[in-house]
């Protein structure tokens, strides 16, 4: 039997619970998943249209993509709105633990991007009552894990569900960008922001989409970054559309401290999600009545958003900085229990650089970042010792597929440019290599 993030809305969690260790041995996170033997069963009466009557009933097909939230129960709960809805002819919606805006395009390193901390799909089908729906997350059974799932593909989804409305959530994990959860660098941050989103909007508008509007639903209050990197961050998104995507910012939506919140102080279930849902959703009826689809097409140039992948060709190696440093400092990794749902994390080591064998490099210390955990095992890095010299093979994490995994970074050393060992960089699994 299906085990859900949060089909039982409503019911509520108990905060002891979230806090403890289960007894399938994963910690809070899994924890306070509930049970669907007892889901909330939502009306299958569709509801009278919350959309402007310019079109007759049954016009509109609408498509859903979200990240780790979603799957905490705002999908489940925003896509039931929508497909409940009289002038909604379909709606599919597409859950992905751990992406940004470019792990659903075909464009490298995201061309065979996969999830591997939850997937749950929910798509309409033609002369059916019920949609077929597909999940697999955590709580499914006692220590049970996703499988792997390779994300959907903007491109392919654009063709044969031929949306004219698309909802992106997403943001938590570009917010991973930030080392310290505080400082804003607008001149290397900027850059990053704008390959990682940039190219979605110019995909999602690009002819011959269908696509009349889009609604980019920021990301709720996160208790691990700063106001500060969260107003960045929206105000990147709000730039970088250039008019093309209604940004909806969550933040005032749904109150924080979360009444029901995982330990890593972001992910969050129970009626708030419900809320939030039910928020978005009022916003986009809004829109939709004060702008309706009657209207020409978005048009935007977005031909600055276009950008060059995020890593470089893997037959070019003159990228590579390679330099001989002393280990001078270890930051802590972070507990198992805060990095849930995701299975992959990242450290802050700094080296006092002693030589630059190959590349070009002007500061006197070097921060890398090792993985810590993969796949949620608990990497060996008991052997990089302080007071020890190493040679190391480098790329800058930015230009990386491990650019948003969660990190933890003690080091105080926001100045630096972070940095990943070349044989560390495809030990991502998310990179479907």
């Amino acid at each position: 039997m299906l085990v859900g993030f949060a089909l039982a809305l409503g019911l509520g969690f108990l905060l002891p619970i979230l806090r403890a260790e289960t007894r399938s041995g994963v910690p809070g996170y899994a924890a306070a998943l509930p049970n669907s033997a007892n889901p909330e069963k939502p009306s299958t009466t569709p509801s009278s249209s919350a959309f402007p009557l310019a079109n007759s009933p049954g016009y509109l097909t609408v498509l859903i993509l979200g990240d780790s939230l979603s799957l905490c129960g705002f999908g489940k709960s925003l896509d039931q709105r929508f497909r409940r809805d009289l002038l909604v002819k379909s709606t599919f919606t597409y859950m992905a633990c751990g992406t940004v805006p470019v792990s659903w395009l075909k464009q490298k390193p995201f061309s065979n991007a996969k999830t591997y901390c939850g997937f749950w799909s929910i798509e309409s089908v033609p002369g059916a009552a019920k949609p077929k729906e597909f999940q697999d997350t955590y709580g499914m059974g006692r220590g049970y894990r996703p499988k792997p799932y390779p994300v959907p593909k903007l491109e392919d989804l654009l063709s044969t569900i031929r949306p004219e409305i698309l909802v992106m959530q997403t943001g938590n994990n570009i917010l991973s960008l930030f080392r310290d959860g505080k400082t804003v660098l607008p001149t290397r941050h900027g850059p990053i922001l704008k390959s990682l989103i940039a190219p979605f909007i110019s995909e999602a508008l690009k002819a011959p989409s269908t696509v009349q509007r889009i609604y980019w639903v920021a990301s709720p209050t996160s208790g691990r970054v700063s106001k500060g990197v969260q107003d960045f961050v929206v105000e990147q998104v709000r730039a970088l559309s250039n008019g093309a995507a209604t940004v909806i910012d969550s933040r005032p939506l749904v109150s924080y401290p979360y009444r029901h919140m995982a330990p890593d102080r972001e992910h969050f279930f129970g009626a708030q999600m419900d809320q939030w849902a039910e928020n978005v959703f009022k916003i986009i009826a809004q829109n939709l009545a004060s702008y309706p689809l009657s209207n020409p097409k978005l048009v935007s140039d977005l031909s600055s958003g276009r950008t060059e992948p995020l890593i470089p060709s893997e037959t070019n190696t003159d990228n590579v900085l390679s330099v001989s440093g002393t280990l001078a400092f270890k930051s802590q990794p972070l507990r198992t229990d805060h990095l849930l749902p995701y299975q992959e994390s990242l450290v802050a080591y700094i080296y006092d650089v002693l030589e630059i064998l190959k590349g070009e490099y002007k500061e006197k210390q070097i921060l890398v970042m090792h993985p810590a955990h993969i796949g949620l095992k608990i990497q060996p890095l008991d052997k990089y010792e302080i007071g020890k010299t190493y040679e190391l093979h480098l790329h800058e994490l930015e230009h990386t597929a491990w650019n948003t995994i969660k990190s933890q970074d003690d080091s105080r050393r926001i100045d630096l440019v972070p940095y990943i060992q070349v044989e560390d960089e495809i030990r991502l699994p998310a990179q479907g290599r």
